[in-house]
């Protein structure tokens, strides 16, 4: 009796998370893969030095009505850490290794952060193959640049002392987390979100942030002509809004609460990520 109950709990558990897998890329790195539901493909993208964890809300509510899979990329988390191909080119390179390899259509493809830039490097390189719709969360087209006149974070000068802080030292998750947060988070969610930070070696943080610093998808967004969703922090609505009305019309707009809504307001971002979906059907 005690036999069947614990494997009563187990059926549970694994029910409830999914298939966790490492894949093993054709250059022999293993990317940590968690894979859940069935239906439609939503696939989601982390951002810089996260972890596929930060979309646990989302693979536990969506993957009722989809498949939801979400992934470390290499260097990241549990994922192999690589000296080289550490930069957004390589990523889309096994993103596009996952979907062939698991054999994905109609995929929603969802970038947060600097995710959109493996997104962005895919259309470069396999424009919509595979691919029925973006959602795009909170990310410019650049990082750098002249804020007056483009979608950008800021100017160099504005990254200037992070970057030579980088070259002294690991960087501190706690300014990267209260940077995504907008309400304050219970001690042991810090924890475990510093933790899976933490997992990111230096040499391949630094790699993926020189790499951000110096990419330019502005021509990738305008040329999106499928449908799209760009989520983007109220801080920044406006002038994203308007910037992107001019530059890339056909993409829906709205407004979010944070970097990282998904995490602070699940419900009401799994919602908005539906009805995308809906209507664009």
């Amino acid at each position: 009796m005690k036999r069947f109950s614990l494997l009563l709990v187990l059926c549970f558990v694994f029910s409830a998370q999914g298939q966790q897998e490492f894949m093993v890329l054709k250059d022999s790195t293993q990317l940590y893969v968690a894979d859940s539901g069935a239906g439609q493909t939503l696939l989601f993208i982390t951002g810089w030095t996260m972890t596929g964890r930060f979309f646990e809300k989302q693979q536990q509510q969506l993957s009722k009505t989809h498949r939801v899979i979400t992934y470390d990329p290499r260097g990241q988390g549990k994922s192999n850490q690589t000296v080289y191909k550490n930069t957004y080119f390589h990523h889309a390179q096994d993103l596009r290794e996952i979907i062939l390899q698991k054999d994905l259509t109609d995929i929603i493809l969802i970038g947060w952060s600097s995710g959109c830039l493996t997104l962005f490097e895919y259309l470069k390189a396999y424009e919509n193959d595979r691919i029925q719709q973006l959602v795009l969360i909170d990310e410019p087209p650049k990082w750098i640049g002249d804020p007056t006149k483009e979608l950008v974070y800021g100017s160099f000068d504005d990254y200037r002392n992070s970057l030579k802080g980088m070259l002294s030292g690991p960087s501190e998750p706690n300014g990267i987390i209260n940077w995504m947060l907008k309400d304050s988070i219970a001690p042991e969610t810090r924890t475990w979100m510093r933790n899976e930070i933490q997992m990111t070696p230096p040499h391949v943080a630094l790699s993926l942030y020189i790499d951000g610093l110096t990419c330019d998808y502005t021509q990738e967004v305008q040329k999106i002509s499928i449908p799209t969703l760009y989520m983007v922090r109220d801080s920044w609505f406006a002038k994203a809004k308007n910037w992107l009305n001019q530059n890339a019309p056909k993409i829906a707009v709205v407004s979010i609460s944070s970097h990282a809504m998904f995490w602070e307001k699940p419900e009401e971002f799994n919602a908005q990520l539906l009805q995308l979906i809906q209507s664009n059907q």
